[in-house]
């Protein structure tokens, strides 16, 4: 009886202290996760960033940011900042205030300059219509 009571503490220590590692790593690995997002957002905000999404949008749009554009403004969606599986970062655009009209950046730096490009993306379904539409007129 003694000896099953000295494994069952024994046992139970064990199972104690796997969850104790167990749940440091998982906060260690969470608290990385924090880090890397604050840092992706800090490049999706800065001067450089800004630059190459006023150039994709005037590439969609010579007349982009102006009056007479189809795209007249937009926002960062910093809900939707990720990072991409094959390096980057990525991160939608919102249009004139409607969230139907998207621009979807991928965001790399590029070699060996180390300046940041967008490698890729798309747009929504419903500002590719508005874009022909102005193309048309």
């Amino acid at each position: 009886m003694k000896n099953k009571k000295r494994w069952l503490l024994i046992g139970a220590a064990i199972l104690i202290a796997g969850l104790l590692i167990g749940g440091k790593v998982y906060m260690d690995k969470q608290q990385k996760a924090k880090v890397k997002q604050e840092e992706m957002i800090e490049v999706v905000k800065s001067e450089e960033a800004k630059k190459v999404f006023e150039e994709g949008l005037k590439n969609l749009d010579s007349k982009a940011l102006t009056s007479e554009g189809v795209i007249q403004n937009y926002k960062i969606d910093y809900g939707s900042i990720e990072q991409n599986p094959m390096g980057g970062i990525m991160v939608d655009l919102i249009i004139n205030h409607d969230s139907k009209l998207k621009v979807y950046n991928s965001l790399n730096k590029s070699q060996p300059s180390g300046r940041l490009k967008n490698s890729g993306g798309g747009n929504s379904f419903e500002l590719e219509e508005l874009l022909e539409q102005r193309q048309g007129d």
